[in-house]
């Protein structure tokens, strides 16, 4: 078997009309990965056939919907690390946000999160030319879940009574691919499409 399990094919130009800047939206999309996989394998949800880590279309099935959490400017965090496996390259990937500490509905939700496998949609402030870059989507192939101290909430220190909330992959389900990218067409068509998300599929 041939030990090199990855190929470079391309390079990478600078695309100085638009130029990248960092940081991210503070509102983030949780679909549960029982649904986002029922959409796959039924087609709804589809990959570009030249480049495996852009999804081209994202519906869910009937019935199933994204969940939509609003966060405050800055508490947003995705990270990703790779890492070196027996196995070949991999990638870690965990975001944290907060949610309101002081509302019983939002620690309702928070204790229905349980143990459960979650695919996320976070935004970036710098989208490329036509929306290109704006929507990446965590845990495509394993899910992310809360990891211990994945719900944090300490109302003496400054976090303004509010919990901190991570997803991460666990370290035996990481990613082979560092993210993925949501765009469909174009900027307005892709962000249609994210609306739909949070609305109970017809």
């Amino acid at each position: 078997m041939d030990p090199n399990c990855g190929a470079i094919a391309a390079g990478i130009d600078i695309d100085c009309d638009y130029l990248p800047g960092g940081g991210v939206e503070p509102n983030i999309l949780l679909i549960k990965k029982t649904e986002w996989d029922l959409a796959v394998t039924a087609g709804t949800i589809t990959f570009d056939g030249t480049s495996a880590n852009l999804i081209d279309a994202l519906v869910l099935t009937t019935g199933d919907q994204g969940y939509y959490f609003q966060g405050y400017p800055m508490q947003t965090k995705p990270v990703i690390t790779g890492l070196k496996r027996p196995s070949g390259y991999r990638y870690k990937q965990s975001i944290d946000f907060i949610i309101d500490g002081s509302v019983a509905a939002n620690e309702k939700i928070l204790t229905d999160m349980g143990d459960g496998r979650f695919v996320v949609i976070y935004i970036n402030s710098f989208a490329n030319e036509g929306g290109a870059g704006k929507y990446k989507v965590l845990g495509v192939e394993a899910g992310l879940k809360r990891p211990e101290g994945g719900a944090e909430l300490d109302k003496y220190n400054d976090v303004d009574g509010v919990w901190i909330v991570k997803f991460a992959s666990e370290d035996h389900a990481l990613e082979s691919t560092p993210e993925y990218t949501f765009w469909d067409t174009d900027e307005a068509t892709t962000d249609a499409a994210f609306v739909i998300l949070q609305s109970v599929a017809s």
